[in-house]
């Protein structure tokens, strides 16, 4: 039946139809093996993904980890930065190879189209723009120069140039996984407020995936670790909390939530996915444990910390663990 009405189609109409079968959903392992498990994998390719929180939850440290893990698979990566804060050495210490990252400055939205459209047209395996609540709107500039203040007061013009900009960069998506990056902002409701990605309605229509991360700098949420100082080891804040939140989701299960540990001050930052492997295997009752302890695939530890740390250093066992969680 399929074959027979495929065929009354015309060869311009046929190039653009296929049989739901030949879909196949290429995915990305992300840093967080929480979210891994809820996505089901990781974020999908050939898709929009919209990443969006609070001030310092470690947007796009998390994404330049995720970029670090898909260049070690041999991915292209590239990156737009329009708020100007790509640091390449905090990049490095995330173990991304900036020589091998294609990283752009483009500030205007119409820029960020051009560049952001070569890149989909040349087929890089991930995009990341960060962020799109920095891009400049068209109304801010005459030609190539910025207007007076004054000129530029036009209500919506950011939304409306974000709507046709996510339109058109998802026109030319093939394959590429596209990670846009936004800040939150309050909504005012009647009896409420509530927290929002920025960049207008479009962003959230286009987008497969929408991924929450907010934190808080409240000692509850503080991660506290030893640190060398010349001769001296002094004990300070490291890092801290940040929960995730899979805010919508057309490719898995939306609401999905958890959290992670992001270090940002030692010898390892970034991330730490042992200590919420750790986390996931007690919740799935993977792990055993009697007092203080542990018991992991028979190996016995003592303690929650050697735990973790029978992860990092045992490879064989941390394997196992990834297997029996997503396999």
């Amino acid at each position: 039946m399929i074959d027979s009405i495929l065929s009354k189609l015309t060869p311009d109409l046929r190039k653009l139809v296929e049989q739901g079968s030949s879909f196949k959903i290429e995915r990305q392992a992300t840093p967080s093996m929480g979210l891994n498990s809820a996505l089901k994998g990781g974020l999908p390719y050939g898709r929009q993904v919209l990443m969006y929180g609070s001030k310092s939850s470690g947007k796009s440290t998390f994404c330049l980890q995720m970029i670090a893990m898909a260049q070690r698979e041999g991915k292209t990566c590239s990156w737009i930065d329009s708020e100007n804060s790509f640091d390449p050495q905090w990049a490095s210490r995330l173990g991304v190879d900036t020589d091998q990252l294609i990283v752009s400055r483009a500030h205007k939205t119409n820029d960020a189209v051009s560049v952001g459209g070569a890149l989909l047209a040349a087929n890089v395996d991930i995009l990341v723009i960060d962020s799109i609540s920095a891009l400049m709107p068209a109304v801010y500039f005459n030609k190539d120069e910025l207007k007076d203040l004054g000129d530029t007061k036009q209500m919506g013009a950011e939304a409306r140039d974000m709507t046709n900009a996510i339109k058109m960069l998802n026109y030319q998506n093939d394959n590429t996984l596209l990670v846009m990056i936004s800040q939150q902002r309050k909504a005012l409701g009647t009896v409420y407020v509530k927290n929002i990605p920025t960049g207008g309605e479009a962003v959230k229509f286009f987008s497969t995936t929408i991924i929450k991360l907010f934190s808080s700098d409240s000692d509850g949420q503080a991660v506290k670790g030893t640190v060398q100082i010349g001769e001296r080891t002094i004990e300070k804040v490291v890092g801290r909390e940040v929960n995730w939140l899979v805010e919508a989701n057309k490719v898995g299960p939306s609401f999905e939530s958890g959290k992670y540990r992001l270090v940002f001050d030692g010898d390892v930052v970034g991330i730490d996915s042992d200590e919420e492997l750790m986390t996931l295997l007690e919740l799935r009752a993977l792990t055993s444990r009697s007092g203080s302890w542990y018991d992991i695939f028979g190996e016995r530890v003592q303690g929650r910390e050697a735990a973790v740390r029978l992860l990092k250093t045992n490879n064989e066992i941390r394997e196992r663990a990834i297997s029996e969680l997503f396999n």
